[in-house]
C-alpha cells in the first residue's frame, strides 16, 4: 500500500509540475553569462545577444551582481530597463506556443536601487494594451529592492511574445535603474485538475490511515 502511496504523490507532483513549467526561456537573464565581467553590459535594437530575448529601445542593460554587489531577485543577473539613463528601453519575448482561450499567469520580479528611487515599467502582450507596474522605493542603503508582481492573459492568438519597458509613469518613476528579473509564463491549471489532484489527495490520505490500522 505505501508503495501505491508513493506512486501516487509522484504523479501528482509531475502533473503539478506540468502546468508550473515556465514557457520563456532564460526568465532569470542568465545567458549570456557576463558575472565575471565585474561590470553591465549594453545591448542595441534588435540585439539577440540575451538568449531567449530581442532588445526594444537603445541601451538595455544586463547587470551581474558582481557590478556593486547589486543582486537579482533570481540568479546572478538582471537587466536594467533605463540603461545608462531614461525610459522606454526594454526586452520583447521570443514567441511561445499559447491556447486560444486558456489563462496564462505572468510572473515578474519588479525592482529598484534604492538611493534612485521608485521605479516602472509597462508589459504587453502581442502588442496590445500595456499594463502598468511600480515598485514604490522602499529601504535604505545603496541596495536593490525587489517586488514580484504578476498579471493573467486569456490567450487571444496561438501565440505570445511578451514586451517589458521602463516608463516614466508620470513623474513617478526613477530613470537610472528599473530592475527586472524572474519573468516567467505559464498556463494556469484548470479546475479539472485541480479536482484530480484533491481526489489524489484524498485517495492517499486514505490510504495511509488504512496502512496504519493494519500496523496497530
Amino acid at each position: 500500500m505505501k508503495r501505491e502511496a508513493l506512486l501516487l504523490i509522484t504523479a501528482l507532483a509531475g502533473t503539478g509540475s506540468a502546468h508550473a513549467t515556465n514557457l520563456l526561456t532564460n526568465g532569470s537573464f542568465e545567458d549570456p553569462n557576463i558575472v565575471a565581467t565585474n561590470n553591465y553590459v549594453l545591448y542595441g535594437t534588435g540585439s539577440t545577444a540575451i538568449t531567449g530575448w530581442t532588445v526594444v529601445g537603445d541601451d538595455t542593460q544586463l547587470t551581474p551582481d558582481t557590478y556593486l554587489g547589486l543582486l537579482a531577485s533570481d540568479g546572478r543577473q538582471w537587466i536594467d530597463l533605463t540603461g545608462i539613463f531614461d525610459y522606454d528601453k526594454g526586452v520583447r519575448s521570443d514567441a511561445v506556443t499559447t491556447t486560444i482561450g486558456q489563462s496564462y499567469n505572468l510572473t515578474f520580479a519588479l525592482g529598484n536601487f534604492v538611493p534612485f528611487g521608485t521605479s516602472s515599467l509597462s508589459v504587453s502582450i502581442n502588442g496590445g494594451p500595456a499594463s502598468i507596474f511600480t515598485n514604490l522605493v522602499n529601504g535604505v542603503g545603496p541596495t536593490m529592492d525587489w517586488e514580484n508582481k504578476s498579471l493573467t492573459w486569456v490567450a487571444d492568438a496561438t501565440s505570445a511574445q511578451i514586451t517589458f519597458r521602463g516608463v516614466a509613469n508620470g513623474a513617478l518613476s526613477n530613470n537610472s535603474a528599473i530592475g527586472l528579473d524572474n519573468a516567467g509564463f505559464a498556463p494556469v491549471p484548470e479546475p479539472a485538475t485541480y479536482a484530480l489532484t484533491l481526489a489524489g489527495l484524498g485517495a492517499v490520505g486514505v490510504a495511509v490511515r488504512r496502512q496504519k490500522r493494519k500496523v496497530a
